[in-house]
């Protein structure tokens, strides 16, 4: 039994399913039956059974919702299921799996019309519904050899002789059965060497199913699995176990089949993007997991895409494991355009791929027909539109979409209906409708300079009109303004062009030139493009616009500048003016007397610092008589000094006396201060007398 991993793998290398209804399967369910060789000379060719294994994992790899059954056959159908049964559960599953088991090998003949006789009228007993496919997966280990008192015999003696019943039997199924079972496809596995390979492969291919032969049993596994993998084209990760496996989902993946071959000892976790285990054990949406004493099967419907990691326990070795996964795939138009003109050629484009783009493999694309129909002038794309709409020729791409050219003729609207359906081999079927194309009259755009910039100078404005006067626009248009051979220090600037039957022909364009642009004369190219609809961008117009730029003269380019600069030198003469002016401590008090009568003299005093204010340029100064401050007519003048000092200036002619302080105890004679330029710092609370005027004045600081 050391064979049986490699020989589960072999399956699990080629298959792929999907649970998900409406994902990379086919519309309806598939319904099949697996019609087996029960004949004596199964116990050589297959003495190990492997058949029946390989026809369990099949059973656990079909999806949900699908439909099987099981036939054995030698000298007659045997062994045989009553009706097909729908796979929903696990159970289900079960039942299957124990009419596999239940084939035995020890029958007398091999009767191919039995087998398949008996496999026509399981398919009979329940009606198709729409969208199901039949399949017949058949297998033998060598020549049609039927019971000799049978008809088949008989026939064959009547055509002359027993050695003709290999082809009377080939023939009766070919030709009768064959035609009974419809589109009923067969795949058909010979096992021995002296299988009939060619009949086989006949028959496949008249029923656009496969025929294949093999001497080996342990090929049988991959064989039956190969079905799956021709229908869905699945995506394969394979390879000796290990203790941990990191396995990656691709975007657009419907389903993830994961196969662990090997002992029962060997066990698997799987753990998704996030890191998180997935469970398998209950009745969770979405996943299946079979455990076989030789394969453990888990199922993801819809995995996330990401890294994900299978740990595996048991050892982790002497085992393999293969990941398979079916894309989620719609057929679609990518990149229709919105508007054709008629008469004009306008291509689409078909393509069968996942939501995010991918194609599935060209030999899966190859599998199925696509088609495409087009429906031109009519006034609203519904199913009648559909229903009359003529065969489009297809051309294949590089890339795996395909491609379509269609002319309207007519204004109107036109209606695209994409079509998959299977072909040789193949099992999805998908249609895909075109969002609704308008076809409206030829569009010819004329674009004119009525009124160039002309002349513009440095730093200045101008503006051009352009006239689409002449153009052939039968649908509203709207355009990007292109424009090449600016200047640097140059710019555009311009409404929403918009073109149709009813709008104006006539646009501004408005330049503006920088400072430093270079003077001269120069050419401005500008292109309308048409950007909405899309489509029209071939239909762009050029125009070239004159322009010259004057440079600006001197007082132009400098006037400002020097304006401003004088206003600014004016300004900080001004503020130098106001604020350096030395002014009087705002708490200086200015006390006087007028002593002109000695027996009443005149006391009163003046708040310098609140009263006397200093001007432009000119310190604080007031002039004091012997009544106090005037206006003129002083006989001393009081300065604000640097550090709010006080100076005085007696009037010509005049002298100033420092006269003793009261509270000395030795007072001296008075004197005269030291003159400065005329000018005498006044002590605080000193007082100062101006002879032959009567006038006493000293100051303090508060």
């Amino acid at each position: 039994m050391k064979l049986l991993p490699r020989l589960l793998l072999s399956a699990a290398m080629t298959t792929g399913v999907s649970l998900a209804p409406g994902l990379a399967a086919a519309d309806g369910a598939l319904r099949t039956v697996l019609v087996i060789d029960a004949s004596s000379s199964m116990r050589g060719t297959d003495p190990k059974e492997i058949r029946k294994v390989a026809a369990e994992l099949f059973v656990d790899l079909t999806r949900k919702g699908d439909e099987l059954a099981v036939v054995g056959f030698d000298g007659a159908a045997r062994d045989t299921m009553d009706a097909l049964v729908v796979v929903e559960s696990p159970d289900d599953r079960a039942r299957v799996k124990r009419a596999v088991r239940a084939v035995g090998n020890d029958g007398s003949w091999t009767d191919f019309t039995a087998g398949l006789e008996g496999a026509r009228r399981v398919l009979a007993s329940k009606p198709r519904a729409p969208g199901d496919q039949d399949l017949i997966v058949f297998l033998t280990d060598g020549r049609c050899d039927p019971d000799p008192q049978g008809p088949l015999a008989e026939a064959a003696r009547a055509s002359g002789g027993k050695s003709r019943v290999e082809q009377v039997c080939q023939a009766k199924v070919l030709d009768d059965i064959v035609p009974a079972l419809g589109k009923t496809r067969i795949y058909a596995v010979g096992l021995s060497r002296s299988a009939p390979r060619a009949f086989l492969e006949e028959l496949g291919r008249r029923t656009g199913g496969v025929g294949v032969a093999t001497d080996r049993a342990d090929e049988l596994p991959r064989l039956f699995a190969d079905i799956y993998a021709r229908l869905f084209g699945s995506r394969l990760t394979e390879g000796a176990t290990a203790p941990t496996i990191p396995l990656v989902v691709d975007e657009g993946a419907s389903s993830l089949d994961l196969v662990l071959v090997g002992p029962p000892k060997l066990g698997m976790r799987l753990f998704d993007p996030k890191g998180a285990e997935v469970v398998t054990t209950g009745d969770r949406p979405g996943v299946y997991f079979s455990d076989n004493p030789a394969y453990r099967l888990l199922r993801l419907d819809a995995p996330e895409p990401g890294a994900y990691r299978l740990d595996v326990s048991g050892g982790g070795a002497g085992g393999r494991f293969a990941v398979l996964q079916n894309l989620d795939l719609h057929l679609g138009f990518p990149g229709l355009p919105e508007v054709v003109e008629v008469g004009k050629k306008a291509t689409v484009r078909l393509r069968l791929a996942t939501p995010g783009g991918k194609v599935p493999a060209k030999a899966f694309l190859d599998r199925h027909a696509f088609s495409l129909a087009a429906a031109a002038g009519v006034d609203i794309c519904d199913d009648v539109a559909l229903a009359a709409a003529s065969p489009v020729p297809l051309r294949p791409l590089p890339d795996g979409s395909f491609e379509a050219t269609i002319i309207p003729e007519k204004k109107g609207a036109t209606c695209l209906l994409g079509r998959m359906s299977p072909g040789e081999s193949g099992v999805l079927t998908r249609e895909a409708r075109g969002k609704t194309i308008r076809v409206i009259p030829p569009i010819h755009l004329k674009a004119a300079v009525t009124s160039p910039f002309g002349t513009v100078k440095q730093d200045g404005h101008a503006a051009a009109t352009l006239s689409f006067e002449g153009s052939e626009v039968g649908e509203l248009i709207f355009a990007d303004l292109e424009s090449e051979g600016l200047a640097p220090g140059m710019s555009l600037s311009h409404p929403d062009v918009e073109i149709g039957p009813a709008t104006k022909k006539q646009f501004a364009v408005n330049l503006a030139v920088g400072r430093d642009t270079a003077p001269g004369p120069r050419e401005i190219t500008l292109r309308v493009v048409p950007k909405k609809p899309q489509g029209f961008e071939d239909r762009a117009v050029m125009v070239r616009v004159p322009v010259t730029i004057v440079p600006l003269t001197f007082w132009e380019r400098h006037g400002r500048n020097i304006q401003l600069f004088l206003v600014a030198f004016f300004t900080f003469f001004v503020a130098i003016g106001l604020l350096l002016p030395a002014r009087f401590r705002r708490t200086a008090i200015l006390h006087y007397e007028d002593r002109r009568d000695p027996d009443l003299p005149r006391q009163a005093k003046f708040p310098l610092g609140a009263k006397v204010k200093a001007g432009l340029y000119r310190s604080a100064r007031v002039s004091v008589g012997p009544m106090g401050p005037v206006s003129r007519g002083g006989v001393v003048e009081l300065l604000a000094g640097p550090g709010g000092a006080v100076l005085a200036r007696p009037a010509a002619g005049k002298r100033a006396t420092e006269l003793p302080r009261e509270d000395d105890f030795n007072p001296g004679e008075p004197r005269e201060p030291r003159l400065v330029k005329g000018w005498f710092r006044v002590t605080p609370g000193v007082k100062y007398a101006i002879e032959g005027t009567g006038l006493v004045f000293w100051w303090s600081p508060r």
